[in-house]
């Protein structure tokens, strides 16, 4: 260990005298005395040493002091710091003063008898006597060891000293006795008594610290006695306190004063490393620290860390005795403090020991109050500075006492900058110890700012605080700015000024936003409710709002402002950040105005107007500077204007919208329109492209404007009832409404604008105007004639209604109130009013309207921003609309408008302006040159500039390097959509603009004309006008993508264009260039190319006409070869399996199988167009044709056979058309497979047609002699004309055909003497007007039909199901003659008065009936619809024989019965109108009137089949008129009630207006039929068809609980209802069982209360007689009744039965107060069971929609139940048992659960007579709803008033 170091330094030639003790061992001294050395061992000590045992000790004093091993977490050898030298007299005067502070008497000397040994054998003593129990003997030896080095404070024995650190490492538990700790506290304590020269080594102290803290390392109480001796070194020397080595037990001893520590690196007294303390407060502070005592205290700030270790001995020591020690310290501190002593003589220590004793707050109080003394003393000034940060750190308890520390630190005053800095960092450590302290800092610097004794450093502190915390500082000094103005005094003015030295001294660093937010917090205190001005509180506040916000312009702000006006784009940030945070606060105090100042106080409307106007500052310029004439005159006018120059928020519109609609607020829906329509244009005015300032999201906004503008009729005048007044509009408002919105939708397209365009016409029309900036109505968009002219029709029909509307209801206003005719003259509102429709048709806006719409345009570019915007694209929308021929000047203006942003525009749009322009060049000529005026002149060069410069976009967009696919695909596909066009000049335009676009980019890469490219060699040359299409497009940069729209745009193009040569241009570029990759694209190509083939004759004959033929045809032919030659190798190659064609289009397709075995699927028009394509012969050297020629027709092989896909029938390849056209080409081999296989009817018809060469007629004349020998007899038979065909043969032999003479002799042979004129002029028809005919018909013998015939097979043989039409029927004719002669020739016997008929009518009839019921009905009716050409005779055949045989009763009603089916069938919207429908509409028509009823009962018949097949009302009507005459004149009514019930309900569907005279007739005519059938009593009937009446539309009706349930209304329910009233007017006496139904069925599952209901419930109530009412009573309440009652209906009776007014008459009005409740009706037991059934059926329904409303019923029904026990305890204890019973069959159930809530709630209303509560109750959730006891809930549904009960009106 360190020698006595103080002792060497002081003395430097003494020599230690020989009586101090050697050292021990072989201790040696190396090395000189000096410093250095000194330092050496210090160093020495910390290094660790191996371990070694005590016997071991002769080693070198490192080993010796290194201790045993592992002694971690103690310091290895207290480590000392240097202490400076101190003069003798400073020596003395600290021992006085420490004998001056005398040991407290409770510090004892130590009790225990020391018993001294050597040190040598200190151990083996303490051992031994542990041996042997002897603890005495233990703690006397220790106490000896610490007398010893008591003694020997200054050089203390090494082996004594480490001995015992030994003894505490490994048995710290023996030191932990009472006399050991005196002892050691004796060794911590200063002798006054000792030797001054002894005094410098602390090594003893700081052994006796570690000693201690070894043996209450694990205690968690420590002994008082520690704190005493600490408070005392602390205020005296401070040996060990201040001392590294003793941090640990030091840190464990301040955890009694709960003092946060500030961090060194805070604390600024650099005397970190000293040991002792200052002798007296009189020395003087060290002037400086050296370099080296400087990076010391670093390191020691570095090494502050505990280690793991010393933070787990860190725990608080002192719970138990917290109050004794605060109790101690706190005398301590006030004995030092009230000492009569100089306030500058106060120690350094005693403000130390303060800072470690901030943990209480009456030391805090102490400081504080002296702190700004000692902070200016600057002896004192580092150790004042900590005790400054440790008071506020600890402040944290928010007390009375802290808020008063805080007081006092707040008038602390400072001048010196180091200090300040100092106090501002304390500041921000007061702000941080506890969350309220901000609000009390803030406050109390305010309240200081505002007083006499003003702190200089206010505003400083307000500084760092703002800084500090940033979002909640603001709030709270927006909170005393509140309390301020709400004191009697009017603060305003001052507010204002403290508030601009505020924003001026914190440098405009305060977030505005939440300062003023903090403004506008609703305050709950007292004084804020009980404010004497709260109007002016909220004035006030709206004044410093609008100060807030102008104080927000910083320097940097007016800078970009100016810089703004000016034009220049500098520093945009800050002013836009300015101008978001404007918008912000006037959100925030718009909600302020809405919600919270209405709960301050009620203001006159004329405030409350001025404070909205304020903050929005559209108040008077004068209003913000007339308190104190800030802002400064010079910035007045600008500061406003950059004030109200800003975005407007969504919010802050919504919500003047919604001031403006509600009645509560003083600002009314005109001034509301206004107000937000300034604001809307003013932040329109403001817009720029990196600000939003008309952003909004909420579509409800268009609904809110509106609202606005609705005109509400005085509330106190009445219409009349029924009378609904029209929706209208107050019109100023209304035209006000829409600018404002064309506005909001323009600067918010994607949502607003969306809405708008879609669902408000009007809006719509605007914004096409603004885009087109065309303001005529109707709009310039609407291209069609017809259309304006109608929609100016429909606004003149608009406007005429809206005006008859305005005078009625004015007049009903006026007929109210001042009882005056209302005129067109004298009208006030028609002037005032209009229609509010905002999704009807677009109203013509008035002029000023227009006017205003387009300045609007003009200053706020609202077209520009419509137009901007892509999604949703209007523009695109606009121009996709109009036609293509249509001229669009508008378009024009827009493109030239749009300088340099041709980008903004679609693509769609330029490529219209580009056709525009194509368009004007080709109509205004060249001719017009020199008329021309220069203006005229100068503008078409600068259009021309302008589509050059459009054309140079475009273009680029196509070939340029930024070229992407969309801009190609949209380019293209815009010119290309219209190449299909039906109108030529629409194509022509379509390609001009396509050459114009792409024909540039040729030379674009440097390729030159000479080369061009291969593919395009052949055929460029010869379509020069069409290079664009051949060379340019295939040169795009991005050609792929869009070669697909392409070829598919052309394909379209081919069926439309009707020029030959764009054709062929198309078909060569579809040739080389249309994509085959995929199946289906190659399919449909093969097809559309067909489809041109086969079916635009004229255009392939002009392609490829042998008098025009050039080199142009063969490069098509060549394509169109190449096109089917690449398709027929695919679809030979594709394999059986491939589904080539989906399912839906095979029925078209063939499947061909050639005889080498390959196989295809394709279009049958494909195969014929290819087919057609070899007629046309070979092109120059092309090897494509004979490849096709080869396939299908193979030299010396069979054809390919072909079958159909969807039936797999064999087709006809080849018809006979096609081969006429295979037999005229010149092509050998197509002729002869024409001429194969034909029969000879075919062939007489091909030798009989034009056009065909001499080398094929040669060979047909050839198989027509062929044809004689093989079967003469066919061939004669089928010669219609043999003089004209052997004429025929003689023409072509002369053209110099060969072969035929067989023939010819066949002809000329037996020439026939007559010859039929019409089969001649029939067998020159040419066959290819009959492609699809396979034969010639020969007209043969018509057959006769037998009874054994199966007619229907014949009918469906005339009329096919589903019929094929590519194989039609030829044989239908003669089937159909057949049978129209059949039926004729038994028509004819029956009308000679033959009546023995075949009944092949009868028959005929039957097997139609027959088909028509059966599945097929449909098919078939429309197959005779189809062929009407048959059907129609057949009908009328049948017809003709009903009417000839009237007595056939049964076949007239069958025939009637099939016309009405039929007619069911064709009436169907779907089907055309035709011949047979008109046909049988006459027949049933006619059939209906003719027939007279003779008897009621056909009548009736009639007219339920007419009823139930068609419902035609003319039929209907006839029949009903027909009915009602019959029973007028006197006819028996003879008929079953189910008839007439069946009949009465088809007509009360069918809304007759025949019902009420045919229940007339029928209840007169009934009388004596009743007899018969009881049934058909009138009350019966009328009965009867209430019941089955149902309802088209439910009407929601809304009960009680909430829920709707539908109520059912009848068509006719009022006119039954009526006639049962007249009938029956007490409803249920006459036939009890039907009415009991009408009146109280239920059926559970289907919840349809009928509305008559309760109109005849009430009936029965009121007009019913006492008897009946019981009846009714006792049905209701019957146990054993068979059917169940509608719960709900059941309990209104009876409720209503106890409220009929009737048994209250005579009773006195006047109810008295003690009026006891009278029992009207008096139930049994088994009764009120019956009831409570009835409630629980009525909750269990409710409670399937929910719980609450099942309970709520249950209550309100409870009021019935308890009034029907009259109270009496036995029915009420049956009911109670019934209901257990029923809990506990049904569970937890929700019948259960109803049982229970019944239960319940009886039990609450009936405490005194239920008196035990019943078990089941307390063992069940209880109830679900709260109820509250003795208070029945009438329902509203039940209150019957004294005329009427409350039922529903039915009718």
């Amino acid at each position: 260990m360190n020698r006595p170091k103080a002792a060497a330094v002081r003395r430097p030639g003494a020599v230690p005298k020989p009586s101090a003790h050697p050292p021990p061992g072989d201790f040696i001294a190396l090395g000189s005395k000096g410093q250095g050395g000194e330092g050496k061992a210090a160093g020495s000590l910390l290094k660790p040493a191996p371990a070694g045992l005590p016997s071991e000790r002769k080693r070198d004093a490192a080993a010796a002091l290194a201790g045993p091993p592992g002694w971690a977490g103690w310091p290895s050898a207290p480590k000392l710091a240097s202490t400076p030298p101190l003069s003798a007299l400073g020596r003395l005067a600290e021992a006085a003063v420490a004998e001056k502070r005398a040991i407290s008497p409770s510090i004892k000397e130590p009790s225990v008898i020391p018993i001294e040994v050597g040190p040598t054998v200190l151990l083996e003593e303490i051992e031994a006597a542990e041996a042997e129990g002897n603890d005495d003997r233990i703690e006397g030896v220790l106490c000896g060891a610490v007398k010893q080095l008591k003694m020997n404070r200054a050089k203390p024995d090494t082996t004594l000293y480490l001995s015992l650190m030994y003894l505490a490492k490994i048995k710290p538990n023996i030191f932990a006795t009472e006399g050991v700790i005196e002892a050691l506290c004796s060794l911590l304590r200063r002798d006054a008594s000792i030797n001054f020269k002894a005094k410098g080594n602390s090594l003893v102290s700081v052994l006796a610290c570690n000693l201690l803290m070894a043996a209450y390392e694990e205690d968690e109480n420590w002994p008082e006695i520690f704190v005493k001796v600490y408070i005392e070194d602390s205020l005296g020397e401070r040996i060990w306190v201040d001392s590294p080595h003793c941090k640990t037990f030091v840190d464990n001893i301040q955890t009694a004063f709960n003092t946060k520590m500030p961090p060194k690196s805070m604390l600024l007294h650099g005397e970190v490393g000293r040991s002792s303390g200052d002798l007296s407060a009189g020395s003087s502070p060290h002037p400086s620290m050296t370099e080296e005592e400087d990076s010391q205290s670093e390191l020691l700030i570095a090494e502050e860390k505990m280690s793991p270790e010393q933070e787990g001995q860190l725990m608080p020591r002192y719970d138990d005795l917290a109050e004794s020690v605060e109790e101690y310290v706190l005398d301590m501190l006030r004995d030092q403090l009230n000492r009569r002593q100089p306030m500058d003589n106060v120690s350094r220590n005693l403000l130390r020991l303060l800072t470690a004793t901030c943990g209480y707050k009456e030391v805090r109080q102490m400081a504080v109050q002296r702190l700004e003394m000692w902070l200016q003393n600057p002896k004192l000034t580092k150790p004042a500075q900590d005790l400054l940060m440790s008071v506020c750190m600890n402040c944290n308890t928010h007390s009375s006492e802290d808020m008063e520390v805080i007081s006092n630190l707040i008038k602390i005053r400072l001048k010196p900058k180091v200090l300040l800095n100092h106090y501002m960092l304390c500041v921000r450590e007061l702000l941080n110890a506890h969350r309220d302290n901000l609000g009390t800092t803030i406050k109390f610097v305010i309240f200081n700012e505002l007083s006499n004794a003003r702190n200089p450093n206010n505003m400083q502190i307000l500084y760092t605080v703002l800084q500090h915390s940033s979002e909640q500082a603001p709030k709270y000094l927006a909170m005393v700015f509140q309390d301020l103005l709400t004191t009697k005094d009017d603060y305003l003015r001052a507010s204002r000024a403290l508030l601009r030295e505020i924003i001026k001294q914190t440098k405009h660093e305060i977030n505005f936003q939440a300062f003023c937010l903090g403004l506008m917090q609703e305050r709950k205190e007292a004084q804020y409710t009980e404010m004497e001005f709260k109007e002016r509180f909220v004035i006030h506040i709206t004044d410093l709002l609008a100060v807030s916000m102008m104080l927000g312009i910083t320097a940097q702000v007016k800078e970009a402002g100016i810089a703004w006006d000016k034009g220049e784009k500098k520093n945009l940030e800050v002013l836009r950040s300015f101008q978001n945070q404007i918008a912000a606060i006037q959100r925030d105090a718009v909600w302020w105005l809405h919600t919270v100042v209405p709960s301050i106080s009620k203001l006159a409307p004329k405030d409350y107007v001025h404070c909205l106007h304020k903050v929005l500052f559209t108040e008077q310029p004068e209003t913000y500077y007339k308190w104190d004439n800030w802002p400064p005159e010079s910035d007045r006018n600008f500061f406003l204007r950059l004030c109200s120059e800003v975005p407007i928020l969504e919010d802050t519109l919504m919500r003047i919208l919604v001031i403006g609609l509600s009645r509560d607020l003083p600002l009314g829906p005109a001034d509301a329109m206004e107000l937000a329509d300034h604001l809307v244009k003013r932040a329109a005015a403001v817009q720029a492209d990196d600000v939003e300032v008309l952003r909004v999201e909420r579509i409800q906004l268009i609904d809110a404007v509106l609202n606005l503008c609705t005109y509400h009729h005085p509330e106190n005048i009445q219409l009349p009832p029924g009378y609904q007044p029209p929706n209208l509009a107050i019109s100023t408002l209304y035209w006000k409404a829409w600018p404002l919105l064309l506005v909001v939708a323009a600067f918010n397209p994607e949502n607003i604008g969306l809405a708008a365009w879609e669902e408000y016409p009007s809006l719509k029309m605007l914004m096409e105007m603004v885009m087109t900036n065309n303001y005529s109505y109707p709009q310039c968009t609407l291209t069609d004639e017809e259309t304006r002219t109608e929609m100016i029709n429909r606004e003149l029909q608009i406007s005429q209604r809206e005006k008859q509307e305005i005078l009625a209801f004015e007049g009903h206003l006026a007929a109210a109130s001042t009882k005056q005719t209302i005129t067109e003259s004298s009208s006030l509102l028609l002037s005032q009013l209009t229609s509010l429709d905002p999704q009807g048709p677009p109203r013509r806006p008035p002029p000023h309207v227009l006017e205003q719409v387009k300045s609007l345009n003009q200053s706020l570019r609202l077209g520009h921003l419509l137009c901007r915007s892509r999604h949703p694209d209007f523009l695109l929308n606009i121009i996709q609309r109009q036609a293509s021929s249509q001229s669009m000047p508008w378009l024009a203006d827009l493109v030239q408008s749009s300088e340099g942003s041709l980008d903004v525009l679609p693509v769609q749009c330029l490529c219209e302006f580009l056709l525009h322009d194509a368009a004007d060049e080709s109509t205004s000529g060249e001719e017009e040159e020199e008329g021309e005026s220069k203006e005229q002149r100068a503008k078409k060069r600068q259009r021309q500039q302008k589509q050059r410069q459009l054309l140079g976009r475009l273009q680029d967009l196509l070939l340029g390097p930024k070229a992407d696919e969309q801009t190609t695909c949209e380019v293209l596909d815009y010119f290309l959509r219209r190449l299909s066009s039906s109108q030529v000049a629409s194509r022509v335009l379509a390609m001009k603009g396509l050459s114009l676009v792409l024909s540039e980019g040729g030379l674009r890469d440097g390729e030159e004309k000479d080369h061009p490219m291969e593919e395009d060699s052949g055929d460029s040359e010869l379509l020069q006008g069409y290079q664009w299409l051949l060379r340019d497009l295939p040169r795009l940069p991005l050609f792929d993508s869009v070669r697909a729209t392409t070829a598919l745009a052309l394909q379209q193009a081919i069926h439309m264009e009707t020029d030959p040569q764009t054709i062929s241009a198309y078909l060569v570029y579809l040739s080389q260039h249309a994509p085959v990759e995929e199946q289906g694209q190659h399919n449909d190509l093969a097809l559309d190319v067909a489809r041109l083939i086969v079916e635009r004759s004229t255009i392939m004959s002009h392609l490829f006409s042998k008098l025009s033929y050039c080199a142009e045809s063969d490069a098509v032919l060549v394509a169109l070869l190449s096109i089917f030659s690449r398709y027929i190798k695919r679809m030979r190659q594709s394999k059986e399996g491939e589904e080539v064609y989906s399912w839906s289009e095979s029925q078209d397709q063939v499947f061909l199988r050639w005889t080498s075995g390959e196989t295809a699927t394709m279009h049958i028009l494909v195969v014929h167009a290819m087919v057609i394509l070899l007629t046309l012969g070979p092109p120059q050297g092309d090897g494509d044709f004979y490849t096709l020629l080869d396939i299908w027709f193979p030299e010396k092989k069979p054809l390919p056979t072909a079958f159909l896909v969807d039936t797999s029938e064999e087709a006809l390849l080849l018809p006979d058309w096609l081969k006429l056209r295979m037999i005229r080409s010149e092509v050998p081999r197509l002729v002869d497979a024409a001429l194969q296989d034909l029969e000879p009817q075919q062939l007489l018809l091909f030798v009989q047609s034009f056009g065909i060469p001499v080398s094929s007629m040669s060979k047909l004349l050839q198989y027509l002699d062929q044809a004689v020998s093989h079967d003469p007899q066919t061939l004669e038979q089928n010669i219609m004309d043999k003089n004209y065909m052997a004429h025929l043969v003689e023409v072509q032999h002369e053209r110099g055909a060969t072969g035929g003479q067989t023939f010819h002799s066949l002809l000329t042979a037996s020439l026939p003497a007559r010859r039929d004129s019409a089969e001649t002029a029939r067998s020159k028809s040419s066959p290819e007007n009959n492609q699809g005919q396979s034969r010639i018909r020969t007209l043969s013998q018509v057959r006769v039909l037998g009874p054994e015939d199966d007619l229907a097979g014949i009918f469906l043989q005339l009329f096919p199901l589903n019929p094929d039409p590519r194989w039609q029927n030829s044989n239908l004719r003669p089937l159909a003659l057949a049978l129209q002669q059949a039926l004729g020739q038994e028509l004819a016997r029956i009308r000679q008065g033959n009546t023995q008929v075949t009944g092949i009518t009868a028959r005929l009839l039957q097997a139609v009936a027959a088909l028509i019921n059966s599945p097929h009905s449909g098919a078939l009716v429309m197959a005779m619809h189809r062929n009407h050409f048959i059907s129609c005779p057949l009908m009328r055949q049948l017809y003709q024989y009903q009417r000839c045989m009237p007595q056939d009763t049964a076949f007239s009603s069958l025939f009637f019965k099939v016309l009405m089916q039929m007619l069911q069938w064709l009436e169907n919207p779907a089907v055309e109108d035709g011949p047979l429908r008109a046909q049988l509409k006459v027949f049933a028509v006619q059939y209906s009137s003719r027939h007279r009823i003779s008897d009621v009962r056909g009548g009736f018949l009639h007219l339920t089949e007419a009823l139930t097949f068609r419902r035609d009302p003319d039929l209907i009507s006839s029949t009903v008129r027909a009915i009602i005459a019959t029973l007028k004149s006197g006819e028996k009514c003879n008929v079953e009630p189910e008839l007439i019930s069946k009949a009465l309900q088809g007509l009360i569907e069918t809304h007759s207006p025949y019902l009420e005279e045919l229940l007339t007739v029928l209840f007169s005519a009934t009388v004596e039929t009743t007899a018969r059938f009881p049934a058909m009593k009138p009350i019966a009937v009328v009965s009867s068809l209430l019941l089955q009446d149902k309802e088209e539309t439910p009407v929601k009706k809304e009960l009680d609980s909430c829920s709707t349930e539908a109520a059912w209304l009848g068509p006719s329910s009022g006119l039954l209802n009526d006639w049962l009233e007249m009938l029956d007017p007490e409803v249920i006496s006459s036939c009890p069982d039907l009415q009991q139904k009408l009146l109280f069925s239920w059926n559970k599952a289907g919840s349809q209360v009928p509305s008559f209901r309760p109109y005849l419930l009430a009936l029965l109530t009121h007009q019913s007689s006492w008897t009946t009412l019981h009846q009714c009573i006792r049905l209701l309440l019957c146990r054993n009744r068979e059917q169940r009652f509608d719960p709900t209906a059941s309990l209104d009776f009876l409720w209503a039965c106890i409220h009929i007014p009737r048994i209250w008459q005579g009773r006195d009005q006047r109810t008295p107060q003690k009026r006891r409740e009278e029992f009207v009706l008096h139930l049994k037991a088994s009764e009120l069971i019956s009831m409570v059934e009835l409630i629980l059926a009525e909750a269990e329904t409710r409670y399937q929609n929910t719980e609450e409303a099942s309970c709520t019923l249950i209550q309100s029904r409870l009021p019935l139940l308890l009034s029907c026990s009259h109270g009496d305890l036995e029915s009420i204890k049956k009911v109670t048992e019934y209901l257990t019973s029923c809990i506990q069959q049904w569970g937890s159930s929700s019948v259960g659960k109803c049982c229970q809530d019944l239960l319940l709630q009886m039990y609450l209303q009936l405490p005194e007579q239920l008196v035990s509560m019943p078990e089941v109750l307390l063992s069940s959730e209880g109830a679900r709803d709260s109820s509250t006891c003795k208070t029945p809930v009438t329902p509203s549904h039940q209150k019957a008033a004294c005329g009427m009960p409350t039922w529903p009106a039915g009718s």
